[in-house]
C-alpha cells in the first residue's frame, strides 16, 4: 500500500506500519498511515442496502437502528401513492358534482384510474373490481374499485373489499340521498407483507367516526398503519 505526500506527492511505501501511525517524508514533511475502514456514510448506505455482514457489535448495533429507519422510511414514500391518489379522487368527485346531482361511484365515469403499478387496492363501493393481474386490466367499465397491480408487482397479494376491516368498510360508497349525499373511497395496501394492511380514506363531506374523531372533507385520515414494524 502506498499513499503520496501531500507537500512533494512522492509515493510513499507504508505497508507493515500501523494504520494512524504518522512517519517522516524524505521532504521533510509528516505524513500520516490512512486508518481505513468504511466511512459512516458508506457502512449506513451498505446496512440499508443489506450488503453488511454483522461481525461487530458495533456494526450489528448500527444495523439494529438503520434498518429499521430505513424500513420505516420505504413505508412512508409508499403510502404517498395511496394519499396522492385519494386527493385525485376527491378533486374529481367535486368536479363531477358540478354538472350533476350527487357523487359518482363507478370511478370510469369520473376519469379516476391510477397509473399502473399500483400497490395499493382502491375502493369507492362495494361493487365490481377492476382486475390488474394481467397486462390489460379487466371489468374496468362498471368498476367501484381498483385491484392491487398484481402483475407488474408479482410479490403483492390481492387486497378485497371483504378484507377491510368491518367498521371500515361500512364507511366506503355512497350515503344519503342525492343531491345531499356524501360518498367515501377507502386505499389499502401491504407495505410489508405481513397480515396488517395499511388503510386510508378521503370523504366529500365532513365526517366523525365512532370514537368521536371528526375528519373534515377532503382530509386523508389513516385507520390502520403498517408502520414496517
Amino acid at each position: 500500500m502506498t499513499v503520496k505526500c501531500p507537500k512533494c506527492g512522492t509515493p510513499l511505501d507504508v505497508r507493515g506500519l500501523q494504520p494512524g501511525s504518522s512517519f517522516i517524508c524524505q521532504c521533510g514533511n509528516t505524513v500520516g498511515v490512512p486508518k481505513g475502514g468504511l466511512s459512516r456514510k458508506m457502512l449506513y448506505l451498505l446496512i440499508a442496502g443489506g450488503l453488511v455482514v454483522l461481525s461487530c457489535p458495533c456494526v450489528g448495533i448500527l444495523a439494529a437502528v438503520a434498518i429499521p429507519n430505513f424500513m420505516q422510511y420505504q413505508g412512508r414514500a409508499r403510502q404517498a401513492e395511496c394519499k396522492v391518489h385519494l386527493k385525485s379522487f376527491y378533486t374529481a368527485q367535486i368536479l363531477h358534482s358540478e354538472s350533476a346531482e350527487g357523487y359518482e361511484p363507478v370511478l370510469s365515469k369520473i376519469g379516476f384510474s391510477p397509473e399502473r403499478g399500483n400497490r395499493y387496492a382502491y375502493f369507492a363501493g362495494a361493487g365490481p373490481l377492476e382486475m390488474r393481474s394481467s397486462a390489460d386490466p379487466t371489468g374496468t367499465e362498471q368498476a367501484q374499485a381498483i385491484g392491487v397491480d398484481t402483475f407488474q408487482l408479482t410479490d403483492q397479494a390481492p387486497i378485497t373489499f371483504e378484507m377491510l376491516p368491518p367498521e371500515v368498510a361500512q364507511q366506503v360508497g355512497l350515503t344519503g340521498e342525492c343531491p345531499d349525499c356524501d360518498i367515501t373511497m377507502v386505499c389499502a395496501g401491504n407495505l410489508d407483507r405481513d397480515s396488517t394492511l395499511d388503510i386510508w380514506s378521503v370523504s366529500l363531506k365532513d365526517r366523525t367516526l365512532t370514537d368521536g374523531t371528526h375528519i373534515a372533507a377532503g382530509q386523508r385520515f389513516q385507520h390502520v398503519d403498517d408502520n414496517m414494524e
